[in-house]
C-alpha cells in the first residue's frame, strides 16, 4: 500500500475511480468464478474450490485498494460484485451479507487512512466473509435450497453427496474459515505486489 493520506468522506466518483472499480471488480469475479467452476465436479471440489478462490481474489482485491482513496469505493465494489451473485442465481441473502461485508471492510481501511497494509489484509479477509452467503439457505430452508431448480439440474448424485457432506458442522466450519483463507488471501496479495506489481509500476 502507500504512504496513508487524509481519510475523506466525500464519496463522490471520479470516472478514474468508476474505471478502477470496473476492472478491479471484473478481475475479482473472473478469478473468483473460473475458480468455482470446478464445483460442478463435485461437492467436495466445490468446498477446495471456495477456499482457494477466497485465496487467489485476495490479489485483485489488495491490488484494487491500491487505487482507493476515499469512502465509497469498496462499497460500490461489493455492491457491483454482489449484484451479479444474484443475477447468476444466488440467494438473495447473499447479497445482503455481502453489502454487510463492503460496508465494514470500508471501514476498516478508512481507520487505515487508506495506506495500512495490515488493515488492508485485514478489510479483504472482513469481506471474505460475502462466500458464507450462498450456503446460508443450507442452514434455514435445507428443503428448499436443494429443491431449487439450479441445484437440480446438478443431478441427484451430485445433491445426495452435497446433502451429506454439508452437514452443519461443515458449514460452521466453513463459515468460520473465511476469515482465515482471506487473511491468507489477503497476505498473498500483499506479498505479490511488494515482489512484483510495485516493481511494475502497477501498486
Amino acid at each position: 500500500m502507500t504512504t496513508p493520506v487524509e481519510r475523506r468522506l466525500d464519496v463522490r466518483m471520479s470516472p478514474k475511480d468508476l474505471i478502477n472499480i470496473g476492472v478491479f471488480g471484473a478481475l475479482y469475479l473472473v478469478i473468483v468464478f473460473g475458480i468455482n467452476m470446478l464445483g460442478f465436479i463435485n461437492p467436495t471440489v466445490m468446498l477446495v474450490a471456495f477456499v482457494a478462490s477466497i485465496v487467489a481474489g485476495g490479489i485483485p482485491f489488495m491490488l484494487f485498494l491500491t487505487r482507493v482513496r476515499h469512502a465509497g469505493m469498496v462499497t460500490i465494489f461489493a455492491i457491483v460484485t454482489a449484484g451479479l451473485l444474484v443475477l447468476t442465481g444466488h440467494p438473495l441473502v447473499s447479497f445482503v451479507i455481502s453489502i454487510v461485508c463492503g460496508l465494514v471492510a470500508e471501514v476498516i481501511i478508512w481507520a487505515g487512512r487508506y495506506g495500512s497494509r495490515r488493515l488492508s489484509v485485514l478489510a479483504y479477509a472482513v469481506y471474505s466473509v460475502w462466500f458464507v452467503g450462498p450456503v446460508m439457505p443450507i442452514f434455514y430452508d435445507r428443503e428448499g435450497y436443494y429443491a431449487d431448480p439450479a441445484m437440480q439440474m446438478m443431478g441427484a448424485e451430485y445433491i445426495s453427496q452435497m446433502q451429506a457432506l454439508m452437514s452443519p458442522a461443515v458449514l460452521i466450519a466453513f463459515d468460520v474459515s473465511t476469515i482465515l483463507f482471506g487473511l491468507l488471501g489477503g497476505l498473498l496479495g500483499l506479498r505479490l505486489m511488494r515482489k512484483h506489481f510495485e516493481k511494475a509500476g502497477l501498486a
